[in-house]
């Protein structure tokens, strides 16, 4: 028999949300995955890690349902039936609600899978239940808070606005080639027009090797640098007034802010030469549609927020939204709010006096004893605390609470999953139906079952009716299949049936004049805001740099080095760390060390060493080199704990400090001492 091709799309947490076409043997083993040709933005261009997605749907899977039989995180555990699971859960909850009421619940989900279907169905339950709700903070919450201040929406240029029009690309704070690889075709596309490349990264990424220009400010400091560049544009003559006059707040005291920031001012902060601050301003005055694609790694900073809003500044400074092709973008999201999940979130039993708990600051919830209602029940679906949370070691400690109940619907051994006591298999992408948007591009899309479950699989969506059902909740929302499901919301929203598509996708691209704002941005005024509401009085009023790193505590003295977490290359989501081929490709743990650095505390390339601070000590093999700047050390995550000397992962060096105004971790605002390992 014939190879079968199915079409599907990545589920993972990446703005590409690719189109896949995936190849299955007569005996439904998955032979091949590869990027559709026919999809407007991945145009057959898939990275690495979902091309080698078999290592993981044909892998280590759990593959049926278990509850824990030795101490918590041995990952001792002995098999049970699906009925034995869920009159568990459901007999578990039912004491702890009795004691505590609903609020004792918490659920704990994310990017595991962005599929509106099987991502929503969580939210179904606990809304349904009145358990305690979550506040998605994790990644976005930062970054969403300072595009915000100044844009007000999450639009911009499409992918062939850049390709056909921009004649200069910026990449500030995103590795594209390892976490955005289909934008570095229509990169390549617009420099074989003649377009110019500048990458904006403390440290030489495998872009920023390819980039025309290598700019490297310490990490934190892109609001000096993007400050400087405004004051040398505003100086000189080069910005444009009739635009700031007609579409943002831009006044005489944001002006007289600005051209008091010079190159020399920004050196001292950035470590970018100062007339390399000035070049690169005229470069970007003079381009005719420059174009900048801002990153979510440079707002990992306490001052994040602060520094992507200044950044996002540049664009109105010279009126480079009015061409196609310029302006910026961050993400896509507010193309897709037609799409309406209420039926799938249950969103008609909200009750917005139940407490929201912010999950970056799972490590605190699970060990604060103050909590006038504990968490004792915690469902973990599509996600992995223990690996993607900040202050792991402090996680796991709560983990082991005596009195957690911890159910955990997975795919493979994750981190988290080592801790549950009741372990559920979860299907992959391939086994369950589902419809997905995008943050980084602009197609709805669809995708069926390709395989069948494996083993005992459910699907999020499946496992969470089965459980409501057990709970004694039957209403319409808990009877509905995925596919129903998925008709059901695109009929809430207006679009059309699935049958009436001419491809497994929809283009929910906005017009030109709206991706370009040239309406007017969103704010009730319509003007793009140099001074943001921020509502916090704490925070600049007007685009600067904000010393409130953790380079700029006094007590940082005794960890000298800043630590940073970027995705590595073969790995970007912890499900991948069940691929030993993966891990095998990526090596031990290591940790990149600039030559001076490692000089000074006489370690050597290859060598043992430890990274520590107050939260955490951590083994890695050392690899020297000037890919990172002095005074700053790295590891390409993610890495499994088990991985580590110490049986935990690199974000137990990460602080839990949630950023102001909106919340979310600064996963690359640490410091750290590093020292040879005895």
């Amino acid at each position: 028999m014939s190879p079968v091709t199915h079409q599907s799309v990545c589920p993972l947490d990446c703005p590409g949300a690719c189109a896949l076409r995936v190849q299955t043997g007569a005996d439904g083993q998955i032979t091949k995955i590869s990027g559709d040709p026919d999809h407007p933005f991945t145009q057959g261009v898939i990275c690495g890690k979902v091309s080698r997605y078999s290592e993981i749907q044909h892998g280590p899977r759990i593959l049926q349902p278990m509850r824990r039989n030795g101490p918590k995180g041995v990952a001792d555990f002995v098999p049970i039936s699906w009925d034995e699971a869920l009159d568990r859960i459901a007999e578990g909850w039912g004491r702890r609600i009795e004691q505590h009421g609903a609020q004792t619940i918490w659920a704990h989900w994310y990017g595991g899978t962005m599929g509106v279907v099987q991502r929503s169905a969580v939210e179904r339950l606990v809304h349904r239940g009145g358990f305690s709700r979550m506040r998605k903070t994790l990644c976005f919450a930062i970054a969403a808070a300072g595009w915000s201040a100044g844009v007000g929406r999450g639009l911009g240029p499409s992918a062939e606005d850049l390709a056909e029009q921009s004649d200069l690309i910026i990449l500030w704070g995103i590795n594209a080639v390892s976490t955005h690889i289909n934008l570095m075709g229509f990169v390549k596309r617009a420099r074989a027009r003649g377009a110019r490349l500048i990458v904006v990264d403390p440290y030489r990424t495998r872009t920023a090797k390819l980039a025309d220009w290598h700019i490297q400010p310490r990490p934190g400091t892109d609001g000096a640098l993007a400050r400087a560049l405004m004051g040398v544009m505003l100086r000189e003559g080069l910005a444009d007034r009739d635009y700031l006059a007609q579409l943002t707040d831009f006044d005489d005291a944001v002006d007289a802010h600005m051209q008091a920031a010079t190159a020399q001012w920004a050196e001292a902060i950035t470590g970018v030469p100062a007339a390399d601050i000035d070049a690169f301003a005229r470069e970007y005055a003079a381009a005719s549609a420059p174009y900048i694609r801002i990153g979510i790694g440079m707002t990992r900073q306490n001052n994040g927020a602060v520094n992507l809003h200044a950044v996002s500044c540049l664009p109105a400074l010279v009126g480079a939204w009015k061409k196609r092709g310029g302006g910026a973008l961050l993400e896509t999201g507010d193309a897709f709010k037609a799409l309406n999940l209420d039926a799938a979130r249950g969103a008609q039993w909200i009750d917005h006096e139940t407490r929201v708990l912010d999950m970056s600051q799972i490590s605190r919830i699970l060990t604060d004893e103050s909590l006038e209602t504990p968490i004792t029940g915690l469902l973990v679906m599509h996600s992995n605390p223990v690996g993607s949370c900040p202050d792991s070691s402090k996680t796991i400690r709560g983990l082991c609470r005596d009195d957690l109940f911890t159910v955990v619907h997975e795919q493979v051994m994750s981190d988290t999953a080592r801790f549950a006591d009741i372990l559920l298999p979860a299907t992959t992408f391939l086994e369950h139906d589902d419809l997905y948007k995008s943050y980084g591009q602009y197609t709805v899309q669809s995708s069926d079952v390709v395989v069948p479950p494996s083993g005992e699989a459910l699907s999020n969506h499946d496992f969470i009716n089965r459980l409501a059902q057990r709970m004694g909740w039957d209403e319409p929302g808990f009877q509905m299949d995925a596919k129903q499901m998925r008709a059901q919301m695109l009929a809430d929203s207006g679009l059309p049936p699935l049958e009436a598509w001419p491809q497994p996708w929809l283009d929910m691209t906005p017009d030109e004049e709206a991706r370009h704002f040239r309406n007017g941005f969103g704010h009730a005024d319509g003007r793009f805001r140099f001074k943001p509401d921020w509502g916090d009085a704490a925070m600049p009023a007007m685009p600067d740099h904000w010393a409130v790193n953790r380079r700029d505590d006094a007590q940082s003295a005794q960890y000298p080095l800043d630590f940073m977490t970027p995705p590595a290359h073969e790995v970007l989501n912890t499900t991948f760390t069940a691929s030993q081929k993966a891990r095998d490709k990526r090596g031990k743990p290591t940790l990149l060390l600039h030559p001076d650095d490692a000089a000074a505390r006489g370690i050597v390339d290859g060598e043992r060493v430890v990274a520590y601070n107050a939260l955490a000590h951590l083994v890695f093999i050392a690899k020297i080199s000037d890919v990172v700047r002095p005074g700053l050390c790295l590891t390409e995550t993610n890495y499994a704990g088990e991985e580590f000397e110490q049986g935990v992962g690199p974000n137990a060096l990460s602080h839990a400090d949630p950023v102001v105004p909106a919340g979310g971790p600064a996963f690359h605002d640490n410091r750290v001492e590093v020292a040879k390992a005895s």
